[in-house]
């Protein structure tokens, strides 16, 4: 298979998180940019249809509905693979390109009338790629994805990451900002929540944090991020701070992404938004606990606290202090 083509061709990415979208986004941006006919096929809550909407039209998206975190979906169980071979048919595209384990998606493609189709496929002979190692399977996205394009031998990705986001995204965060009396560019972003009780840091200590911030560091200002699922360790967090509260962004996925791009810098746990900072450029402070840091991107830190042999270990992120959280945030702005 080419890397390149004017023949349609249907990428399909389907891990349900943002972050596993971001680790592929510098591979994808370049099929993007060498294939003018693609449809990306994903989860919805990979949310990728706003991380590439400056890239690619709205009808260059196609909706994999099935195993999205124990919801049911039209693509579920049989009658759903069936009915999903039968939607790819509805694309026509002449290439497949299957950045995943799963061998369903191999066979489906090949129900839809692919005929032309490559992927990890993890020692099968059956791809017009050549295929990972079935030892591959379980190594990280950032090392499969450049290992995978170098056993094709295409050409890396030059571009980096990056999220492109339109003028007027960033002229509604400004004012969204200015509406909040959160100004720009001088506000730390406190990312609360994250998908595994293990990976979130107590509501005690981001309390503790945002006083140790407002004492010491007035010029910066505290504000919380999260999604809806977390607005309870919000509330835990404003009721220990009586009646001097934080600003809270609490947004739809696109307005926030804007206006984290606006960050001064972000302190949270091991979620997307993480590294949505991260490919930001905003310097970002990860408090990593059940995986071992990243740092695909220069501006994501650690505070390498805790041994190798620790991570994954229940309730290690409790080793992150306050103090020492504060100490990171005091030098780094």
């Amino acid at each position: 298979m080419k890397l390149s083509g004017q023949d349609r061709l249907l990428v399909i990415q389907p891990l349900v998180g943002i972050g596993d979208m971001l680790w592929h986004k510098p591979w994808l941006d370049q099929l993007i940019d060498l294939n003018p006919d693609i449809i990306l096929a994903v989860k919805p809550s990979s949310q990728a249809h706003h991380l590439f909407n400056h890239d690619l039209p709205p009808d260059r998206f196609f909706f994999i509905h099935r195993n999205i975190r124990g919801q049911s979906g039209r693509h579920d169980g049989l009658i759903g693979k069936l009915r999903l071979s039968q939607d790819l048919r509805q694309l026509k595209a002449q290439r497949a390109l299957i950045l995943h384990h799963s061998q369903s998606y191999y066979w489906l493609a090949k129900m839809a009338g692919i005929r032309n189709i490559g992927g990890f496929g993890y020692g099968k002979n059956n791809y017009s790629t050549a295929t990972l190692s079935p030892d591959d399977r379980h190594i990280h996205s950032l090392e499969k994805m450049p290992k995978f394009w170098s056993l094709n031998q295409w050409q890396q990705p030059s571009g980096g990451w990056r999220i492109n986001l339109s003028d007027d995204a960033k002229n509604s965060a400004k004012r969204w900002l200015i509406d909040q009396n959160i100004p720009p560019h001088q506000f730390i972003a406190l990312g609360i929540g994250a998908m595994h009780p293990d990976r979130v840091w107590p509501y005690e200590r981001f309390s503790e944090l945002i006083t140790m911030i407002r004492k010491s560091r007035p010029d910066l200002t505290p504000v919380i991020i999260g999604g809806n699922d977390e607005r309870a360790i919000a509330d835990h967090i404003q009721s220990q701070l009586g009646d001097n509260p934080v600003a809270e962004i609490f947004l739809p996925f696109p307005q926030a992404l804007a206006v984290l791009s606006f960050a001064k810098g972000y302190v949270g746990n091991d979620t997307s938004l993480l590294n949505i900072s991260g490919v930001f450029n905003v310097p970002s402070l990860g408090l990593f606990s059940q995986s071992k840091p990243f740092d695909y991107v220069p501006s994501i830190h650690s505070l390498n606290m805790i041994d190798d042999q620790d991570y994954g270990k229940t309730k290690i992120i409790l080793s992150y202090e306050t103090t020492s959280v504060f100490d990171w945030v005091n030098r780094q702005f």
